[in-house]
């Protein structure tokens, strides 16, 4: 009878214990899902694109996710076609509740793109942001948070039209690093011809 009721307790605290940790892991999860889209301005190899929650620095053109790994995942499927993009967050750690968040897509098909600051593998991309995309309080539970293309989603990078709710998603070009240091470069010497003709 001892024997029993110690075995008892036992099952009773593994049960307990697994509760603990699974509810750890049940971090809650944003996720956005669309299969009414057609995107233009992509490689025609690239039937697959990436897909990533994030933030948006308008000051400087930089759309930047949180480095989760898996955590932070999502693919845009054109043949189907098919977007799913999902967060998962144990808390408000990376991004703070009433943070407003912003959706890529892009064409370099990367996994870990922490930084897309539009070079390197990236070539084109769009970046969607939504007035009702505002991070959750993020907390130890399974409830997710659907979010949805809306009339407000708006383009910052690359275009979008709701169309009725038939999303038109189009890419625009990336420049390359090297690219971008001619620009800053070219501009740097108009600057001091400018100056110079005044003085």
């Amino acid at each position: 009878m001892k024997l029993f009721a110690n075995s008892l307790k036992l099952l009773v605290l593994l049960a307990l214990v697994s509760l603990g940790v699974s509810n750890v892991l049940q971090a809650e999860t944003l996720s956005i899902f669309d299969d009414s889209f057609i995107v233009s301005n992509y490689p025609v190899t690239s039937n697959i694109l990436s897909g990533r929650w994030g933030t948006w620095d308008s000051l400087n053109s930089v759309f930047t996710q949180a480095v989760t790994s898996s955590l932070n995942a999502g693919y845009v499927d054109l043949s189907t076609p098919e977007l799913s993009i999902t967060l998962n967050q144990l808390n408000n750690t990376v991004y703070t509740a009433g943070t407003p968040l912003a959706l890529a897509i892009f064409t370099d098909g990367s996994a870990d793109a922490q930084t897309l600051n539009w070079g390197g593998t990236v070539t084109r991309a769009a970046v969607l942001t939504d007035s009702s995309w505002v991070a959750p309080t993020f907390g130890n539970n399974a409830n997710p948070v659907d979010w949805v293309f809306t009339i407000n989603t708006a383009a910052v990078k690359g275009t979008f039209s709701y169309n009725a709710g038939n999303q038109l998603i189009g890419l625009a070009t990336v420049p390359e690093p090297t690219t971008w240091a001619l620009l800053a470069g070219s501009l740097t010497m108009v600057m001091v011809f400018r100056r110079r003709s005044r003085v």
